[in-house]
């Protein structure tokens, strides 16, 4: 965890936990400075937290920072609870004095309680894996060196050493989850297991290292999706290929949608199972330009054989028209696609919706793609009379700041492809069919735009 020059900012409350960290680490002779967080909810008490904290450090000769923070402010902004909120302005204010002192390495208090509990408590919320590894002994630059200590052999070093500390009363608090955990549901469990600080802290371990595995597999695999991410006007954008991510068994897969989702958005909080589930619904049955939304103002939107994971930014619609030679290709670098034309004798029809096989003879020889253009119609497969796209755009539920980014191919005679959508029923392939016409979109890749 530290090297003898690491400057260690300690996480400083003034309970147990935290003092025996600060006089341990003195004790071994690693540099040290310390930081108390006053999160402005208990008055007094917390002003005797901070005096009793500033002392203490002095004692040790341990420079010293007090930060005061307004939570429940903080929480009604953010739509927080007051503990999500406390733990977010907690890091951010951390990591700030941090930067101030030039400390390498922030520690805190954590003890093996604190692991069961979390474990507990994302086991009760239906966490998955992630959740059931609990708090990782080292993330980036903070430490956690007291988590193979369980709080009472914490609160025997205090009496050996005659260390005094403060008790939050808020811990008490039974309107708090973590407390509910703490003081009612453990002492039930180890009624059954005595040992079950012990044997929760064991499945932290184990599903961390089992994590760190799987999440190199989905990480060589995300770094495959973003080589082929279209979408490139967006800030930021994540494109998993559909044939990589439904060719993985279904436990990466999830794993790949919520490392996509964390690339984006900066971290995979919020994200339930529930969101997981509707995203691999979509990869798997939904139409291109479905979009499903996110947290945070995330979209995952089925796009030309992929899976893009932005942000919901309105793209501008695409204009202009290309003609397209029979056999031939164009690129449309504003979508980050190109479309192919060409001739074959093969009359086989395949479920896939960036490839349309049309009855080469019904169609002719001249093709132009374009864009949306009010008053376009055609018949969709399966159906006799026109419509006009604007509807069909409503009925299959595409979305409006979409609609003006879907390639269309018309022949000199109407509309055969609404691409990744569904081909004009005229140029259907039929037991007539004599040979056909093969239209297919594909990705561009980095070196094409």
């Amino acid at each position: 965890m530290l090297a003898p020059d690491h400057l260690v900012l300690i996480a400083l409350s003034g309970g147990a936990d935290s003092t025996a960290l600060l006089h341990a680490l003195a004790q071994l002779g690693h540099r040290l400075c310390a930081c108390h967080v006053h999160h402005g909810l208990r008055g007094e008490e917390a002003d005797a937290d901070a005096r009793h904290a500033a002392a203490f450090a002095a004692s040790l000769g341990v420079p010293f920072v007090e930060k005061r923070a307004d939570i429940k402010s903080f929480a009604k902004q953010r739509k927080l609870s007051l503990e999500t909120a406390a733990r977010e302005v907690r890091y951010a204010l951390l990591d700030e004095v941090a930067r101030e002192f030039a400390s390498d390495r922030i520690a805190t208090g954590h003890t093996a309680d604190d692991q069961a509990e979390t474990v507990l408590l994302n086991l009760l919320r239906g966490a998955g894996p992630a959740g059931l590894a609990g708090i990782p002994p080292v993330r980036g630059n903070i430490l956690r060196p007291l988590l193979g200590l369980t709080r009472a052999e914490v609160l025997e070093y205090c009496a050996a050493n005659g260390l005094t500390y403060r008790e939050d009363t808020s811990n008490l608090d039974r309107r708090f989850t973590r407390n509910r955990i703490r003081h009612d549901i453990m002492p039930a469990l180890r009624q059954i297991q005595p040992n079950l600080t012990a044997v929760l802290s064991r499945l932290a371990e184990i599903m961390r290292a089992e994590n760190e595995y799987l999440d190199q597999i989905v990480g060589q695999e995300l770094a495959v999706g973003q080589e082929l991410a279209v979408g490139q006007e967006l800030a930021s954008c994540h494109g998993i290929p559909l044939p990589t991510l439904t060719s993985l068994p279904l436990a990466l897969q999830r794993r790949l949608l919520r490392a996509a989702v964390a690339a984006v958005k900066g971290d995979d909080t919020d994200l339930g199972f529930e969101r997981i589930e509707a995203m691999l619904a979509l990869a798997e049955r939904g139409q291109t330009g479905d979009v499903i939304e996110l947290p945070e103002g995330l979209i995952a939107t089925r796009g030309y054989g992929e899976l893009v994971i932005s942000r919901a930014q309105t793209p501008p619609p695409v204009s202009g028209e290309w003609p397209l030679s029979i056999p031939g290709t164009i690129s449309i670098p504003e979508l980050g696609l190109s479309l192919s034309a060409a001739l074959s004798d093969d009359t086989t029809l395949r479920d896939d919706p960036n490839i349309a096989a049309l009855d080469a003879d019904a169609v002719g020889e001249t093709l132009l793609v374009r864009f949306w253009r009010p008053g376009d119609r055609f018949v969709p497969l399966g159906m006799s009379e026109s419509v006009k796209l604007q509807d069909y755009f409503v009925n299959a539920k595409v979305p409006r700041r979409a609609r003006g980014r879907v390639p269309i191919v018309e022949s000199a005679r109407h509309i055969v492809w609404l691409v990744g959508h569904r081909i004009d029923d005229r140029g259907k392939v039929t037991v007539a069919t004599r040979r056909t016409l093969r239209l297919q979109v594909t990705p561009l890749t980095s070196g094409d735009h």
